[in-house]
């Protein structure tokens, strides 16, 4: 670590999700913070790297087949992090160029579908983090700009079927979809290119007024509506519950827009129309104060932004308690009238008027 110079990332080989990776800033933390990482993580290698600062994170989604054909279906911008966990994603990757992301698709020896991830810097540079061999919660970020259905890609390609014979790929790339004939990936008549933006954002069970302090709790109502272009899923429903012991994620939502601006106003509208009733706190609100501000509307972010942010204590725009339960009240009301309306106008029609209590 003094060799290659502070700060460092000390990081388990085995890690993820935010669990066995801690920055170091000198020399006395060191100790306390690699036995941390080695307690989290268990027997794994560790590496320990020169952190890199106002840094966005990218990864490639990979197509390989075992004849040799390598694909990559356009890059995910995934820097919006959370101590080092995704919060939210989009793809494609607008920060850097195409000739960038033909660098990073550079991939030798590898079959099956995978995803590559590095840190892309300000000056253009960018350093490899790791392969992920399998398919990522994000995947659906891909599938709808790239109108590729990954998980059956992966299955095909296992089967031994290769790439120029999947449709998908072949409609991708501008062949007919049932053909046979070969398809030069490395110099197509046809360029691919992404139909459009998607933003995606991870519904967790965490208090942003509490530094994400995660919580748990029962479900009493959840209640979520996809429409064309936005489209979610859950792990759990109304009745449910969430365990203080599981991952805090149960949801995840994805906003398709035809540019940037677009994907986010409807990812937007989709979590504030998104109903979770229970007693635990979750991110949405947040989520939307996220979504709404300059410096992500600009693109102007990195991957320590939002810890910034946390840091600063900057928390989603709660509405007054008192005028919340004024709306309460108008609410129950409105319903009792509207029902006690209705009652009365089905007995006009029946001429059979109900006695006044």
């Amino acid at each position: 670590a003094e060799r290659i110079g502070y700060p460092v990332i000390i990081k388990a080989s085995e890690g993820g999700g935010g669990k066995g990776i801690r920055k170091v800033e000198s020399v006395g933390d060191f100790p306390n913070l690699f036995r941390q990482v080695q307690a989290e993580v268990p027997g794994s290698p560790i590496f320990v790297m020169q952190l890199a600062q106002h840094a966005r994170h990218l990864e490639v989604q990979i197509l390989a087949d075992q004849y040799g054909h390598a694909i990559s279906l356009f890059g995910r911008d995934c820097s919006i992090q959370r101590r080092h966990q995704k919060i939210i994603e989009e793809a494609p990757a607008s920060v850097a160029t195409s000739l960038t992301f033909e660098q990073m698709e550079q991939m030798v020896g590898y079959v099956s579908a995978g995803t590559v991830e590095y840190l892309f810097s300000e000056d253009g540079s960018f350093h490899f983090l790791e392969l992920n061999p399998r398919l990522q919660v994000e995947h659906p970020c891909t599938e709808m700009i790239a109108d590729v259905n990954l998980p059956a890609a992966q299955l095909q390609i296992a089967m031994g079927i290769p790439l120029y014979r999947i449709k998908d790929i072949r409609v991708l790339f501008g062949e007919t979809p049932w053909g046979d004939s070969c398809i030069n990936f490395d110099a197509p008549h046809s360029v691919p290119s992404p139909r459009g933006h998607v933003i995606a954002a991870r519904i967790t069970s965490e208090n942003p007024d509490e530094g994400f302090k995660p919580s748990s709790g029962t479900v009493q109502e959840l209640n979520f509506r996809s429409s064309k272009n936005v489209w979610g899923y859950f792990s759990v429903g109304a009745t449910g519950g969430l365990h203080e012991f599981a991952d805090s994620q149960f949801g995840h939502c994805f906003s398709w827009g035809e540019n940037r601006e677009e994907a986010i106003s409807n990812m937007v509208v989709a979590l504030k129309e998104l109903s979770i009733r229970g007693d635990f706190r979750t991110t949405v609100e947040y989520l939307i104060k996220l979504l709404e501000t300059e410096s992500f509307r600009n693109n102007d972010i990195d991957t320590s932004w939002l810890d910034h942010l946390i840091a600063e204590k900057v928390q989603a725009e709660r509405p007054d308690t008192i005028l919340g339960v004024v709306c309460g009240a108008l609410h129950v009301a409105d319903a009792s009238f509207s029902k006690s309306m209705s009652d009365f106008l089905h007995s006009l029609e029946r001429c059979c008027l109900q006695p006044v209590c």
